[in-house]
């Protein structure tokens, strides 16, 4: 999907698969950090700084989630006020993700 895309796809087909891409990273990295957090957490011991540190770990993935998520919507706005033809949708995420995942298992 990704050499056919860059090969042939126009500037917002390829725009738009690299904002999906993003979506994909942020989410996988948000799903990393608060499993490091309640890691962290656990590890604690009952030690207040360490359960605080593991506590804004958690926190700020999410809130760095819901950031990457407005500003997919943010963009997503914009372009249909201007008129340009974004469009990315769940088909597009998941198939990104399938080759992805199928590169990284050859």
């Amino acid at each position: 999907m990704l050499r056919d895309l860059l090969s042939t796809g126009s500037p917002m087909e390829i725009f738009a698969t690299f904002v999906a891409l993003a979506l994909v990273v942020a989410s996988l990295l948000c799903l990393v950090f608060i499993i490091l957090g309640g890691i962290n957490f656990i590890l604690s011991a009952g030690n207040e700084e360490k359960i605080k540190k593991a506590m804004h770990t958690i926190r700020y993935a999410i809130i760095g989630l819901f950031i990457s998520f407005i500003a997919y919507f943010a963009v997503s706005w914009i372009a249909r006020i201007l008129d340009i033809p974004f469009q990315l949708d769940f088909s597009t995420i998941a198939a990104l993700m399938q080759d992805i995942f199928s590169s990284l298992s050859q």
